[in-house]
């Protein structure tokens, strides 16, 4: 088991240590190409690109203390880093986002952006459209199963793609429009990118920062995951004449909490401490397949008030 979490936490931190490199090349490339060209979406590209190097680093930092042995500071570990640091990354981005719009909105007040060569922009798009594009499969076919650092990692890397991918048709539509009547407008597309970009940015830090605030309050995981630990749990208790239980579960970063209070029934009878811990091993069993880090309690007692 510990040699599987090993392996497990070092292919995070390849796959950690893959995303920041890939965020340094995107960020030199937008903010030497955007102040090049004085392309605003281009640099806003770079700067929240810089920002994702920062908050990679500090997920790698958190994914080292999260494995650290639980110590007399920290007894049941540190494994509520890992939704604070993503409560902590989709701050920074939202940021960043509110940033954007607020400089894309007092350049087109400004008359826009004139500057801009359409060509030279749309090069740039598609070099990183494509990086962004090896990243984020990357990550999504080796990180698939790994805990949530790696998943928003892979979601900042989707919506790098998705924006890339809408910047070079910005560019297309500027180039296009420049031949046309409709020229007046193209100063303006260049600030608009960065409103819509912006826009559509916030969308993944939010659901992100709920997800994880709801973990830090230690609230009760998703539906399904209730509904299937629920089934495991009723198993385990049916072999056992156990029909009662009061079950209480939260999910935190890479570790399950379940907490399930037994109320036995009159004709339970003597029963010894073994027989009690054959019901733990096979709920342990069952629950560690769910594929997290469990962290289980189990109680019996026959008055509900102790529940």
């Amino acid at each position: 088991m510990r040699f599987a979490m090993n392996k497990t936490s070092r292919l995070e931190s390849r796959l950690l240590q893959i995303s920041v490199w890939g965020a340094l090349f995107v960020t030199v490339l937008g903010l030497f190409w955007g102040l090049a060209i004085k392309s605003s979406v281009i640099l806003f590209d770079g700067i929240y690109s810089g920002v994702s190097i920062f908050l990679s680093i500090l997920s790698i930092v958190a994914l080292w203390m999260v494995n650290r042995p639980h110590d007399n500071t920290f007894q049941f570990g540190r494994v509520a880093l890992e939704p604070l640091i993503v409560s902590l990354k989709a701050i920074v981005i939202i940021g960043v986002c509110i940033y954007g719009v607020v400089t894309a909105l007092v350049l087109i007040l400004d008359g826009g952006n004139t500057a801009t060569s359409s060509l030279s922009g749309m090069l740039y798009a598609l070099i990183s459209m494509l990086t962004c594009l090896v990243v984020w499969l990357y990550l999504k076919s080796k990180g698939a199963d790994l805990p949530d650092l790696v998943q928003a990692e892979s979601e900042q890397w989707m919506a790098d793609l998705v924006f890339s991918t809408v910047v070079l048709a910005s560019f297309c539509l500027s180039f296009g429009l420049s031949y046309t009547d409709w020229h007046a407008i193209v100063p303006y597309i260049d600030p608009g990118m960065v409103v819509a970009a912006s826009v559509f940015f916030i969308r993944v830090p939010v659901s992100r920062l709920v997800y994880s605030v709801r973990e830090l309050l230690m609230m009760a995981p998703s539906e399904d995951l209730q509904e299937d630990l629920r089934t495991r749990i009723d198993a385990v208790a049916a072999n056992h004449r156990l029909p009662n239980a009061v079950i209480r579960m939260a999910k935190v970063g890479r570790e399950l909490a379940v907490d399930i209070t037994f109320i036995t029934p009159n004709d339970f009878g003597p029963v010894d401490i073994g027989e009690l811990d054959n019901v733990r091993e096979e709920l342990y069993g069952s629950l560690s397949e769910a594929g997290f880090k469990l962290y289980m309690n189990i109680v019996f007692t026959k008055e509900r008030r102790w529940a």
